[in-house]
């Protein structure tokens, strides 16, 4: 089917976040490489890289949530966040479909499968439903592990640990020095995307899961008029996330993602549309759904840069030194055996003093 104007309106904002998140990442690499072979750089560190510190954005989360403020080690990425769940608040799950550049690659990966194939698999339902439930554990055991296992103090610790200062460059190193395994990994994910649509979003994100939950709550859904409604099921064909849209009056399916596809597949207009419960005459037309869920996630961000949360209070200065040494024991994973510096009670090099790990002459 010939794709409707409407979506376009979500591929461009979709395309134009993952130029964004391009233009991030080359930045980051530039400035990372830079200090971490021993020189300064002109490109300055952009705190939109943040964003793919999901587990330091949630311990934020909770600690923000508990009282302790936002904190000053990398809260861009707690911004992010927070901008992502009012998205999918606004739009049940808005930020998968709309914001997210792992979401735009799935969908251009789908594309690409349908291009080389002729068409992508769907998994048969006894397969696709216990698949599904595998981001919901993942999801369960991040919220376990963050929120219940880990008192304040051991969360505190993490946040300000030497590994947590230094958390966007081990995954920078992460991706730019992959293990056999990491490649593996990577390459079946990909693999999985092209033959399956939305694999990874469907089966394994576990904040896609989150985002989905959240949804639950969101004013606005996919209605269906029932009184116009001619049956012809092209909504539930184009529907991603395989739900009967047709069946439905209104979509409340935490696997919905807010993209609208059913809605511009529809052959009659105004049978399918996004509206607030008990306002069945009043349809928002895609585009400015689109924009709804944009400028929610934009408003969140805007408002953290306006507050002065949004630099990490890591300088460059101590940066530079950090990345020098980032190889060292001193800045493995905190739930990892200690360094044998550790261990004899001896502090590794770069390490920062238990009673206050804020303090630091670098900066």
């Amino acid at each position: 089917m010939k794709p409707q104007p409407t979506s376009r309106v979500r591929r461009i904002v979709q395309v134009a976040f993952l130029v964004l998140v391009l233009a991030i990442g080359a930045q980051f690499s530039v400035w990372a490489f830079a200090h971490l072979e021993g020189r300064s750089s002109e490109a300055a560190r952009p705190p939109g890289v943040e964003g793919f510190l999901p587990i330091s954005a949630l311990m934020s989360l909770r600690l923000w949530l508990a009282g302790g403020g936002i904190h000053p080690v990398h809260p861009a990425g707690l911004a992010i966040l927070l901008g992502a769940l009012l998205a999918s608040l606004l739009v049940p799950r808005s930020f998968c479909s709309h914001v997210c550049p792992v979401g735009g690659v799935s969908e251009l990966l789908g594309d690409l499968g349908r291009r080389l194939l002729g068409r992508t698999w769907l998994l048969p339902r006894w397969l696709d439903v216990p698949l599904r439930g595998i981001k919901y554990l993942l999801l369960g055991f991040f919220v376990w592990a963050t929120w219940i296992a880990m008192g304040l103090p051991s969360l505190r610790g993490f946040l300000d640990s030497p590994y947590n200062r230094v958390a966007d460059v081990k995954m920078l190193l992460f991706f730019a020095e992959p293990s056999r395994l990491t490649v593996g990994v990577v390459a079946a994910l990909v693999i999985a995307s092209v033959l399956v649509r939305d694999a990874w979003c469907r089966y394994l994100c576990p904040y896609g899961a989150l985002l989905g939950l959240l949804g639950r709550l969101s004013p606005l859904k996919v209605e269906r008029d029932v009184t116009t409604c001619i049956d012809c099921q092209a909504c539930t064909r184009a529907c991603p996330a395989r739900i009967a849209v047709h069946a439905a009056t209104r979509v409340r399916n935490v696997e919905c993602s807010g993209c609208q596809d059913c809605v511009a597949a529809c052959p009659v207009a105004g049978c399918l549309a996004v509206r607030p419960p008990a306002r069945p005459r009043l349809r928002l037309r895609p585009a400015a759904v689109v924009g709804i869920v944009a400028i929610g996630f934009l408003v969140v961000l805007g408002a953290f840069r306006l507050a002065g949360h949004w630099h990490s209070e890591v300088s460059e200065a101590e940066y530079a030194r950090r990345l020098g040494e980032i190889r060292s024991p001193a800045y493995g994973h905190p739930g990892a055996s200690p360094p044998p510096a550790q261990a004899t009670g001896v502090r590794g090099p770069g390490s920062v003093p238990p009673h206050n790990q804020h303090s630091d002459p670098a900066r």
